[in-house]
């Protein structure tokens, strides 16, 4: 079974207007025609996300995990038609309310898309098709950021549910989050006092490995409040993460604390870190927030922005 090379696509710009046609084989072909497609991400009642497992005789991503739904506008068809009828097709679902996310323009080597996004949240039977899929399966959020950059998902996935759901999630987590430390140590004076209730939550929202603080005394880094296993009680101006961020007076992401030369392994279960200093009022680091992960990558820009804003409550 193969993909029909001559079915005909329309051509659209990237307002979605359609300004011509083309084979299936001419938009496959890097010649970066513009045609529109439809995606449908499905959600059950626990937040997990059904994925579809692509043939092995599709002509493009073969074998990966992709969107629950996916697929192209026929010519002369209405997007919201296309989703239902790629979603009875696909899934065999015809009793599902869809909600319009946005639309924007992906580019690969062998193709340009106008993608129209959409969700749902389904609690019903999911029937994949044995034709058009190799089928498919919920996947937890914590599945979905493992497998990333692995081969595993479609790029075209990760890069979508990334920018439009993991980064969402993940921001009004810390939005919460940031709140809550406002609340907890408004009023308070007590700086041990105060670090040992954000370090905790952090540690409780975010589900890190090790989340503490570690104070400047004299010349060196002093441990103070954390949650997590046992760590290193003293570190030195300008060594290791801590120590660096403290001389650079500036947050420091590292993916891979094996890369990281003078790494201070205090759990060899360690392998990312983010370090954020803490400023006085006059404009001295006065302690570094540090935050280990068990897993590489894990820290991003919105990690550091909002560490950075949850840090900015503690100057003193």
């Amino acid at each position: 079974m193969k993909d029909n090379q001559n079915e005909i696509f329309p051509l659209v710009n990237e307002e979605g207007t359609v300004i011509g046609q083309a084979t299936r084989g001419e938009c496959h072909s890097g010649s970066k025609l513009l045609h529109p497609v439809v995606h449908l991400h499905v959600f059950n009642a626990q937040g997990d996300v059904y994925l579809q497992k692509r043939p092995e005789w599709k002509d493009i991503q073969p074998g990966r995990w992709d969107t629950a739904v996916g697929g192209h506008i026929d010519y002369g068809e209405t997007p919201e038609d296309a989703l239902r009828r790629e979603v009875r097709e696909e899934l065999g679902i015809t009793d599902f309310t869809p909600m319009f996310i946005g639309k924007y323009v992906f580019e690969s080597q062998r193709e340009r898309e106008l993608v129209y996004v959409h969700r749902t949240t389904y609690l019903g039977d999911i029937r994949p098709s044995t034709n058009e899929l190799d089928g498919g399966r919920f996947w937890t959020m914590q599945e979905i950021r493992e497998a990333m950059g692995h081969g595993v998902l479609t790029p075209n996935f990760e890069s979508e549910f990334s920018r439009l759901f993991l980064d969402e999630a993940k921001k009004e987590k810390y939005r919460l989050l940031t709140a809550q430390i406002r609340a907890l140590i408004e009023g308070e004076t007590d700086v041990i006092a105060v670090m040992a209730n954000v370090c905790a939550a952090i540690h409780e929202t975010m589900g890190f490995f090790w989340t503490g603080f570690y104070r400047v005394q004299d010349d060196q880094l002093l441990l103070g409040p954390f949650q997590g296993p046992v760590a290193c009680m003293h570190i030195g101006f300008g060594r290791g993460v801590c120590g660096t961020a403290w001389k650079q007076r500036e947050t420091i992401v590292v993916p891979d604390v094996e890369q990281f030369p003078g790494h201070i392994a205090c759990s060899s279960l360690s392998r990312s870190e983010i370090v954020v200093p803490v400023f006085s009022r006059n404009g001295d680091v006065v302690a570094v927030l540090d935050i280990d992960s068990k897993e590489l990558s894990t820290f991003d820009d919105i990690d550091r922005q909002y560490l950075e804003e949850i840090c900015q409550l503690l100057i003193c």
